[in-house]
């Protein structure tokens, strides 16, 4: 029995991909030093200065983020892989 044909990723579907990727890895980096930070003693009012609100707003507004691209990559390729599957039946 011949296997169907995979259907070829396309260039928004890789690109999409890779956003999905950097932007969840950089908010949970931001995350993970928020947690070290706060276990190694940086007090709350220390937050509030520097790098600080840009590392604790990026987890609040990428995650969200990444999480709805994710489910547009999902989305898109079920279309594809839906309509491909048409074409061969």
């Amino acid at each position: 029995m011949a296997t169907p044909p995979k259907p070829e990723s396309s260039r928004i579907d890789r690109v999409l991909a890779a956003m999905v990727a950097s932007i969840i890895g950089l908010s949970l980096i931001c995350f993970a030093a928020l947690l070290i930070a706060s276990a190694v003693g940086v007090k709350g009012s220390d937050f509030a200065q520097g790098i600080w609100p840009t590392v604790a707003a990026l987890p609040l507004i990428g995650l969200p983020i990444g999480f709805v691209m994710l489910i547009i990559l999902i989305v898109l390729n079920w279309s594809r892989r839906r309509k491909n599957s048409s074409q061969t039946s």
